[in-house]
């Protein structure tokens, strides 16, 4: 592909050209992979109804934690596919990581959109409502499933 050629050709030689990239970005990723899903196990163990003494409201505010996490994701992902563009492009395992990133992103839409405006009115409820359980569970399948795809694409390969 003629777009895979200029991307590795004018951008992957600043990936390659300075050794000390790609082992930063892999770190970078790392750091960022634990803020994001870290922070999210919290949100997501509160919305399936663990540790209710602790307010909804206050672990929504972990939310910047976790979107700083996926922006440094996001670029250091950006980095590693500008490095090596035709080996993820056809990659199976990295295809199915995309498209679980882009339902875990409209399961997080759903959950600013309709829950997020509810989290107050939770403070005095014994129960967790349904739909709060299942964008947590959703959520939690979803990025572990990133994780899972992310850390076997070298060995899923091209199918």
């Amino acid at each position: 592909m003629a777009t895979l050629d200029w991307i590795e050709a004018n951008l992957g030689v600043i990936v390659f050209t300075l050794p000390w990239t790609w082992p930063i970005l892999e770190t970078l990723h790392f750091f960022g992979l634990c803020m994001l899903l870290g922070g999210l196990l919290v949100i997501d163990l509160r919305l399936l109804g663990f540790n209710r003494v602790i307010p909804a409201v206050s672990v929504h505010d972990l939310l910047p934690l976790v979107i700083a996490g996926f922006v440094i994701n996001l670029v250091t992902g950006i980095g590693f596919f500008i490095g090596d563009p035709h080996r993820y492009a056809i990659n199976i395992g990295f295809q199915l990581k995309m498209v679980l990133i882009v339902l875990a992103g409209l399961n997080a839409l759903y959950y600013q959109l309709r829950l997020a405006p509810q989290l107050d009115s939770w403070a005095g409820r014994s129960e967790v409502p349904m739909n709060a359980k299942i964008v947590g569970a959703t959520s939690l399948v979803l990025w572990f499933g990133v994780l899972a795809y992310g850390r076997l694409m070298p060995y899923i390969g091209t199918g």
